[in-house]
């Protein structure tokens, strides 16, 4: 029986729970993008801001060292099959988080299988017959994926991460064929473009990759014999990822393979004084923002990178001359930060552990799990290599969930089976399907709750509102105080955002005196600003006006509008 003959030959227990479980996938999936649709955070606003450049020609604009780009080129193809409005905008977004959700539990079906013919070839008896059912095996592989997917991932995350556990969990499958003798070129060319693939959509990838390469050198025959049919796979990779290395490296200036990885560095580790705007470590950057004012804190940046919000865009071209000096005091506690957030995630899955340790207790026998977790290391050494990298600078599940889904499979296909009754084993199993599953219905109810409940669509609403005042696409605006939403108001209007009063900061510009605040709308107007927006204001003071009842207000600068000529034409 080969790797793929194990579904095909589908018991109706297996078939109800493939049934069962994709329905569930399908329903849970669905509503997430609903409840989503109009949400957009600063990740978001970017990926849409490279994929319009691409749209108008804009290659300057759109080679960009912090987003990776393949995000960004779905997004374009959205928009050039499907046209939408601005309306629908950030809603095509989130059905494309939901297709390559569907593809990554198909994906995960292609990982999961290749793991069971795995432990069954190494330890016959362990799934089937005497063994625990492999139908049980299967309700334990898709919790875990939902698990991860609609909670630490999400659908609603306007992010690559469920773009990336598609390549991710083929990568973890071909190396399990690798390991079971599949070890033609073809198999290792795959391997290369695929990681080539996850290196295009988060180029923390690029160096991840080797060591997905790493294991694929010594997952077959061990140590003492490497394959050297893995120059197939690096030969692969480098052909596909090299054009890109290549025209990202002199658009910077210098051989890069992205600036993701620095930034991070700088803004979690060895924090820039607040980032590039600090004024510590200011005096290296080529690029610094421009503090307008001090007390209220004011930025400028109108001549900076053409997008919605320039300080988001590309943040490798503020950090630019910005110098990494390593401190073992900022590394220990961002390291423990990691380990601390590690703990709080797992406490929200405790059923998971109880359930793991249930099992290994009435095995009875760690050293047997420990000889076959061993023999699985070329399953679980990338995820365990990708948790300790993000422990060293930041930790978000949706970082982290496709490797800790990874891990927790390679844990619980280690346990010795055989000396685990079937009995215990699946009533174990459905005991954790069911308590995860409780609590993926709990979090899924309010989202089916939204097709009840139409949304509104704020951010097209303050647009639109705008766009009545009339202010014209191309405008200049100010910002006092960013919302969680990133100020999609302004992509969808397609102004630019030139100026900003950070949200720390409104407080200060409330109390300041009225000759103050006429003193920063005249600098505002010498920028060509047409308008300052808040959704943050205390009462409706003088030369304020609310949009709507968005819960935004606008004050106009300057009643003549200049129109930038490099920006696109107002949307349809």
């Amino acid at each position: 029986m080969d790797a793929e003959s194990i579904s095909s030959v589908m018991i109706p227990s297996l078939r109800t729970t493939r049934v069962i479980s994709w329905s569930f996938a399908v329903v849970g999936g669905i509503a997430q993008t609903w409840a989503y649709r109009f949400y957009i955070e600063p990740d978001g606003v970017n990926y849409l801001d490279v994929a319009s450049a691409y749209l108008r020609g804009d290659w300057h604009s759109a080679i960009n060292g912090y987003w990776s780009p393949l995000y960004s080129w779905l997004l374009v193809i959205v928009a050039w099959v499907f046209r939408p409005t601005a309306y629908w905008e950030s809603t095509f977004l989130h059905l494309l988080n939901f297709a390559f959700f569907l593809l990554a539990l198909r994906s995960f079906e292609f990982f999961f299988r290749r793991l069971l013919f795995s432990i069954e070839a190494r330890y016959p008896h362990t799934i089937g017959g005497a063994g625990v059912p492999e139908w049980a095996c299967w309700i334990l592989g898709y919790t875990a994926f939902l698990l991860a997917a609609l909670r630490l991932i999400t659908i609603g995350s306007d992010t690559p991460d469920m773009v990336l556990a598609v390549f991710v969990l083929v990568g973890a499958g071909l190396l399990i064929d690798i390991a079971q003798g599949k070890r033609d070129v073809l198999h290792f060319s795959l391997l290369g473009i695929t990681l080539a693939a996850a290196y295009f959509t988060k180029s923390v990838m690029f160096p991840l990759s080797f060591v997905f390469l790493f294991a694929a050198v010594f997952a077959r025959a061990g140590w003492k014999k490497p394959d050297p049919r893995v120059l197939a796979a690096l030969a692969a990779f480098a052909l596909v990822s090299g054009p890109w290395i290549t025209v990202l490296s002199r658009a910077k200036g210098h051989l890069t393979f992205g600036e993701t990885g620095k930034v991070a560095y700088l803004n979690e580790v060895k924090p820039y004084a607040g980032g590039p705007d600090g004024a510590v470590h200011k005096q290296q950057l080529l690029h610094p923002l421009r503090l307008l004012f001090n007390e209220p804190i004011v930025f400028e940046y109108a001549e900076s990178l053409k997008a919605t919000f320039p300080p988001w865009y590309d943040s490798s071209y503020w950090y630019e001359g910005a110098k990494i000096h390593f401190d073992w005091r900022q590394q220990i506690r961002t390291l423990t930060r990691g380990i601390g957030n590690y703990f709080r995630i797992l406490s929200l899955e405790k059923e998971w552990i109880a359930g793991w340790l249930a099992l290994g207790i009435f095995a009875s026998d760690w050293r047997d799990f420990a000889k076959r977790f061993l023999s699985l290391w070329f399953v679980w050494f990338p995820s365990l290599v990708t948790l300790a990298l993000y422990a060293l600078v930041l930790v978000e599940p949706r970082y982290v969930g496709v490797a800790m889904l990874t891990l927790w499979m390679a844990l619980f296909a280690a346990l010795p089976w055989h000396r685990i009754t079937p009995r215990l084993g699946v009533a174990t199993v459905v005991a954790i399907a069911l308590t995860t599953g409780m609590a993926l219905v709990r979090e899924v109810g309010p989202d089916l709750a939204a097709f009840l409940h139409p949304a509104r669509h704020v951010q097209w609403m303050v647009a639109k509102q705008l766009k009545e005042i009339p202010l014209n696409s191309g405008d200049r605006v100010a910002v006092l105080g960013h919302t969680r939403v990133a100020d999609y108001w302004a992509h969808l209007a397609e102004f630019r955002i030139v100026a900003d009063v950070p949200l720390e900061a409104v407080h200060s510009y409330w109390m300041a005196r009225p000759e103050k605040r006429s003193e920063i709308l005249s600098s505002l107007s010498t920028l060509r600003v047409r308008a300052f927006i808040t959704a943050s204001i205390p009462e409706l003071p003088t030369g304020w006006q609310p949009l709507g009842d968005t819960g935004y207000y606008v004050q106009i600068v300057s009643a003549a509008s200049v129109r930038e000529p490099t920006e696109p034409e107002s949307r349809p």
